[in-house]
């Protein structure tokens, strides 16, 4: 929490330099730590993709070779970027500095993504490790979430995570494993009289797909009929 709290000082004291590269952003006091040309870059890519899982196809057509012998329980995936360059220090800023100040950048990334794809669907927050929150103070994806739905985005928190490894630490096969008993439907969730038929599922980093797919199988247990996920990256 400690770190978490210098961060944001900092970003309010300090003079304001682009969070990715580092040029000075002097005179321009207003909007998110990025300087012109990382904003620019960081558009997300119009490259065909696959329809599944959204990764960008290289010489395949509609479904990338992995995604056509894979049976997943969510029906598309969209991630903004592909982890790596400008992106990949985008995520690292602002999930493992602390960087709030970039969560408006990131939301209207996203909004507009739910607006061309996605109009009038109920988001649900990827729910985190208890020992991650304890460990960096904040949740970053409901950070994101609850902003969305400051700009009018309907959002239910309907999962749960249960006591289980790391997804990072654990091999392909593993992680799918290790997330099916990881994530369900919350005791809470009871309480909504219906599940939304239409949600996506918001996330930081869309890796395996073994976390969307764990959690996308527990919201159709539930009673929705269709999952979408939206995540800034994949890795």
């Amino acid at each position: 929490m400690r770190a978490k709290l210098l961060s944001m000082t900092a970003d309010l004291l300090l003079p304001r330099s682009c969070a990715l590269c580092g040029a000075s952003l002097v005179g321009l006091s207003q909007g998110p730590p990025l300087c012109p040309a990382c904003k620019e870059a960081l558009r997300p890519s119009r490259s065909e993709r696959c329809r599944a899982c959204g990764k960008p196809l290289i010489s395949e057509e509609g479904l990338c070779m992995r995604c056509r012998g894979a049976a997943w329980a969510f029906d598309s995936a969209l991630p903004l970027f592909n982890y790596s360059g400008l992106p990949e220090a985008l995520v690292g800023a602002y999930k493992f500095s602390g960087r709030l100040s970039l969560a408006p950048f990131i939301v209207g990334l996203m909004e507009e993504a739910l607006a061309e794809r996605w109009p009038g669907w109920t988001l649900v927050p990827v729910p985190p490790r208890r020992d991650k929150i304890r460990k960096r103070g904040w949740d970053q994806v409901e950070t994101i979430v609850r902003r969305l739905e400051a700009r009018g985005f309907r959002a239910v928190r309907l999962l749960e995570r249960r006591p289980s490894e790391e997804q990072k630490r654990l091999g392909l096969e593993d992680r799918f494993a290790n997330a099916r008993s990881a994530y369900g439907l919350a005791k809470r969730a009871s309480r909504i009289r219906e599940v939304p038929a239409h949600i996506v599922l918001v996330d930081d980093v869309f890796t395996t797909g073994a976390t969307a797919d764990a959690c996308a199988r527990a919201l159709k247990n539930g009673g929705a009929e269709r999952v979408a996920v939206l995540a800034i990256a994949a890795d």
